[in-house]
């Protein structure tokens, strides 16, 4: 599997080349619910806004996440989730004048059987018609991302659970604080959040913001939130409130006692 490294930059609205490739996908995401064996369809429009003629490819891919939210392209039919047979695109090549847009055209079907909701993505890999002839070093080649989300449950019906907050040391001077969330449901949910940290007097010392993020369904996700500020020595109330689109917040507490106490030492075996 390929890793997907900066999957944001992969999924921005706005890919950059240096070649002078300046590109667009619209929309980056489809979140859709769907009735079992009725086709949808939906369109991908890529705009070339660069200043030179372009080639798109379309393609699809499966991609998985880990827990920490680190995500990798797989090879298309390769997860249990795929939409491997149950999507087709077309064009799959096109060309792009400078300012021209070109629409892919998406046929989906989410099955009867199998996983409630399934997911990929659809690359669209952007390059010259040709390449400069005078032009050293590597040459750039520009790939959107669209997520396909498919599901044959409600956006009603999910449920997120808070499962667990982690006090890690960040560094000799800062904590970081893990939040797990919890997706039991078979369609995939978000969550975001917000972190406030109190003192012992009740006075809030520091807060700040989770990243919003997708839980995939039947998995767990893992949130870090590391305080900017360098703590004095002393008990501190973290409390985390979580907004995963339900109709009432999801909130969590915890205590960090801080500086942390060191892990204790494993014994070390000896064998004869």
């Amino acid at each position: 599997m390929r890793r997907l490294l900066v999957f944001a930059a992969l999924l921005a609205l706005v890919a950059r080349a240096e070649a002078g490739i300046l590109a667009e996908a619209v929309p980056v995401k489809y979140n859709l619910t769907v009735r079992p064996g009725e086709p949808v369809a939906r369109d991908v429009v890529i705009k070339n806004l660069g200043d030179a003629p372009v080639v798109v490819r379309a393609r699809f891919s499966d991609w998985t996440m880990s827990e920490q939210g680190d995500m990798e392209f797989a090879p298309f039919g390769s997860t249990p989730n795929s939409l491997s047979g149950d999507v087709s695109l077309e064009p799959a090549q096109f060309s792009l004048q400078p300012g021209e847009s070109g629409v892919i055209h998406l046929t989906m079907r989410l099955p009867e059987q199998g996983p409630a909701t399934r997911w990929g993505l659809v690359l669209s890999e952007v390059r010259p018609v040709s390449w400069p002839a005078n032009r050293l070093g590597p040459r750039a080649i520009a790939e959107l991302g669209t997520t396909l989300y498919l599901s044959r449950i409600g956006e009603s019906s999910t449920r997120a659970e808070l499962v667990g907050m982690d006090a890690s040391a960040s560094g000799d001077t800062t904590v970081a604080l893990a939040v797990r969330v919890r997706n039991p449901g078979e369609r995939h949910l978000y969550s975001s959040g917000r972190i406030v940290m109190r003192d012992s007097t009740g006075a809030e010392v520091a807060s700040g913001d989770l990243a919003t993020g997708v839980v995939l369904p039947a998995t767990q996700r893992i949130f870090t939130w590391t305080c900017p500020l360098r703590l004095p020595p002393g008990r501190y109330a973290v409390t985390a409130t979580l907004d995963t689109a339900e109709p009432e917040l999801i909130v969590g507490e915890t205590e960090v006692r801080w500086p942390l106490a060191p892990p204790p030492v494993q014994p070390v075996a000896l064998h004869r």
